[in-house]
């Protein structure tokens, strides 16, 4: 009997270990990781900063972690990233930060089911921008080379191949981002894994950076952020703030026919300047929204890890309810690589 309840544990343990994104699903649950935002606020509490990336993958509250972020494309040599505490270690001669650390966490996080993404951009304190379709084409094969299923000298995580890439994109020149996207759509054609692309705009619709390029380019996944503005989750029920519905139509005529929409929310009471409700309000709220578009849900990103360490219950509580309560789709969806798509035209 011991051997037998042994047995069961372990096997519960791995189902948990385990658990997986699935793109038909509307349980998915997505964070941020790299840049220690609760440890930003904490600096003299080192002990409480965020931890290494594979502590993150151990059990099944997440199942995409978003790396953030490349910060500086830098167009004409090698792109910049910030990791916060994480890695500080550059290429000789270069900018460029190396990461084997990292790298070797990313390798551990994909074994235990868990899809790693990169994210450009981030917050306006960064200087980015594709400002042509040319520089997004440019900086596509840079990307692919760098981070995903090319080779390059300056591999910043070694030979871990990421699992896609998210835009996070918050300032500068935008008109590249569809070309950019198309770009790599052509390298993933012939790719022997399947890539994610991502966006992260503001909830205040359209968004003044993004909303061109979801129209334009073919999107996964759209994490709207629903806090730091008026059109936070606290007010789901003003029509004039929350613009829900305008979202599940772009995401519904996105060309790609499986693009989801995700819930993005605040992991903790500082996270954001607004957006963060207690437990039983946010699952009241995610619930309505579930209920009323459902084939366009996907599940919540929370931004971001750090808070994890430090709000675990109400992270773990949430995530557990929206894989409990939140449903998957009954048959696998169709690949979510497109056909390459037609040269763009560069003036």
């Amino acid at each position: 009997m011991l051997g037998l309840i042994l047995l069961a544990s372990i096997l519960l343990q791995t189902i948990s270990v385990l658990a997986s994104y699935n793109p038909t699903c509307a349980n998915n649950v997505v964070t941020y990781w790299g840049q220690n935002s609760w440890g930003g606020a904490h600096l003299d509490d080192p002990d409480h900063w965020e931890k290494p990336l594979a502590s993150y993958c151990e059990g099944s509250t997440f199942d995409i972690i978003n790396i953030s972020f490349l910060t500086n494309f830098n167009l004409t040599g090698l792109p910049v990233l910030n990791h916060a505490f994480h890695c500080e270690t550059t290429y000789n001669y270069t900018n460029t930060l190396h990461c084997p650390d990292i790298g070797a966490d990313i390798k551990t996080c994909q074994k235990n089911g868990k899809k790693i993404v990169l994210s450009l951009g981030g917050g306006n304190i960064y200087t980015y921008g594709l400002g042509s379709a040319a520089d997004g084409q440019a900086f596509a094969d840079t990307v692919w080379n760098m981070f995903l299923g090319g080779s390059h000298k300056y591999r910043p995580y070694d030979d871990a191949v990421l699992d896609g890439v998210d835009l996070d994109i918050e300032s500068g020149e935008h008109t590249g981002y569809a070309a950019f996207i198309n770009q790599l759509r052509s390298h993933f054609k012939d790719a022997s894994k399947e890539y994610i692309i991502s966006a992260a705009p503001q909830c205040v619709y359209p968004d003044a950076n993004l909303g061109t390029t979801i129209s334009a380019a073919y999107i996964d996944n759209d994490y709207v952020q629903f806090y730091n503005n008026p059109c936070n989750l606290a007010n789901i029920d003003n029509k004039w703030n929350f613009q829900y519905d305008s979202w599940d139509q772009l995401t519904k005529s996105n060309s790609n026919p499986n693009s989801r929409m995700y819930v993005g929310l605040p992991a903790g009471q500082g996270a954001a300047g607004n957006g963060y409700l207690v437990l039983g309000t946010v699952q009241k709220n995610l619930a309505q929204l579930y209920a009323t578009y459902p084939s366009t849900f996907g599940g919540i990103m929370l931004w971001d890890a750090s808070w994890y360490t430090n709000n675990k219950d109400y992270v773990e509580g949430l995530a557990s309810w929206v894989k409990d309560n939140m449903k998957c789709g009954s048959s696998p969806a169709p690949s979510s690589t497109p056909p390459a798509p037609e040269p763009t035209q560069t003036t």
